[in-house]
């Protein structure tokens, strides 16, 4: 898809405003709040039905006005031309039209129009707690599976009843039995769910893997791992007990290794095996929920740990530190933008990879410069764009804010030349044309002043 035109009217801080995108890479100049995140964001509002900032839609109104409206007008790889409306009254209801069709569901909207938007925010995928890692994962796979949405959705339902019912047991005494009946739901949804999540990261964290290299010139190694809470321990994985903090209970989650060398013998497990590990799982988890008033094991509270491996000769011992990460209770339903209550649990700041103890993993939450986490989200973002693209055939559009701060000058050239290569239609954010505009092949250069937005003339 090709963004053509996008309108914006009272829309954060724009009062009336109408620009055209004549080329496939826009560099978008001007000042600090001026507009140019706000213009990103209303692209991205456009294909996704919602902000990567706002938790409500009244936030996106401008200050003293009665609503907001944006349009936006693409085209597609066969060159049909699609009009795109979302608008929303601060005292009424939200409004998506495609082609003049109102869509009365925001699920419904989900996937038929891909973005990928890096923003400082998204630094928070490598610093921030797992549900936010969770919530980049069911967003990502929402977009190329709607089947996976509705597990996702009737998973939060049944989690959500659960809970309740927990909470009953233990203030009224209802029967616990009725827990079986909500306990082979959750099995239904949260297996689909973690089938799914498993397939899409061993795809994600290859793309992730290959950018790392490039944006660091091979200088630097990306390890990532995905960290099950709903999987035992007998299986043949590496794992990791994770102690929560606030009680005496313990919650084992399999760690799915994905170093590159893993790639082709790494098995991932069957339907089956899922659901009955998880099964089991849950199962002997019970008296633990029942004390503790929650559902403690499932894929609300799984994860995937970003290592930044390196060359070490330093061998740990039972004192060295640990670092505090964060569990939560609840799982993220994106569409609806719950929030989760932040429990904390203990990782290990350093872990040896395989076998050759001359191979040191360092968590980049810790351990990683902001260089360095801003290059690892970078490559995040940049395989959710690969994994699109590879899924569904299309290219997404791509939306970079502030992304080449705090990059060194060769690794901005990496960037933009994977960009370049990549032919998605980016949108890029600077205050100044320099050094960027150098590394991009005719750009279109347009400068934000006011929430009035104008081309620059081409040299």
């Amino acid at each position: 898809m090709l963004l053509n035109q996008i309108v914006l009217r009272n829309f954060r801080n724009y009062i009336d405003c109408e620009v055209s995108f004549s080329k496939p890479v826009n560099l978008i100049i001007g000042g600090n709040a001026q507009g140019k995140t706000s213009l990103l964001e209303a692209i991205y509002f456009l294909c996704t039905a919602e902000s990567h900032r706002a938790m409500r839609d009244a936030e996106l109104i401008r200050h003293n006005e009665a609503g907001f409206y944006l349009k936006g007008v693409l085209t597609n790889s066969s060159d049909d031309v699609v009009s795109l409306e979302a608008s929303k009254r601060a005292r009424g209801q939200f409004r998506l039209k495609k082609n003049g069709v109102l869509h009365t569901k925001r699920s419904e909207w989900i996937g038929q129009f891909n973005a990928v938007f890096f923003a400082p925010e998204s630094l928070i995928l490598v610093k921030g707690a797992p549900a936010e890692r969770r919530r980049f994962l069911d967003l990502l796979i929402a977009q190329v599976d709607r089947d996976y949405l509705q597990h996702l959705q009737k998973y939060q339902s049944v989690l959500k009843q659960r809970n309740e019912l927990l909470k009953q047991i233990r203030t009224i005494f209802v029967d616990a039995a009725q827990l079986d009946a909500w306990d082979q739901l959750l099995l239904i949804h949260g297996t689909a769910i973690i089938i799914k999540r498993l397939e899409v990261f061993h795809q994600l964290k290859d793309y992730a893997m290959k950018n790392h290299q490039k944006l660091t010139g091979g200088r630097e190694s990306l390890a990532l791992t995905y960290r099950s809470a709903s999987m035992r321990d007998d299986m043949s994985m590496d794992n990791v007990t994770v102690t929560d903090d606030n009680s005496e209970t313990t919650s084992t989650h399999t760690n799915f290794s994905l170093a590159e060398s893993d790639l082709e013998s790494v098995k991932v497990p069957s339907e089956s095996e899922i659901n009955k590990q998880f099964g089991a799982t849950l199962s002997a988890s019970r008296a633990a929920d029942l004390q503790r008033g929650t559902t403690l094991v499932g894929p609300h509270r799984d994860d995937f740990l970003i290592e930044l491996e390196h060359q070490s000769h330093r061998l740990l011992s039972e004192e060295d530190p640990h670092i505090l990460d964060n569990n939560d209770e609840e799982v993220t339903d994106e569409l609806i933008q719950l929030s989760e209550p932040k429990v904390e649990s203990v990782y290990s700041e350093y872990r040896f990879s395989g076998e050759d103890l001359g191979i040191c993993r360092e968590v980049a939450r810790a351990y990683g410069s902001q260089g360095q986490q801003r290059t690892i989200a970078l490559a995040l973002k940049l395989a959710e764009l690969e994994l699109i693209r590879a899924t569904t055939g299309r290219n997404p559009i791509v939306l970079l804010d502030d992304a080449t701060s705090e990059l060194d000058y060769k690794r901005i050239g990496y960037l933009l030349g994977m960009l370049q290569n990549l032919s998605a239609q980016t949108f890029i954010t600077a205050t100044h044309a320099e050094p960027l505009v150098h590394h991009l092949h005719e750009p279109n250069v347009l400068n934000v002043k006011n929430a009035q937005i104008n081309p620059i003339a081409s040299n």
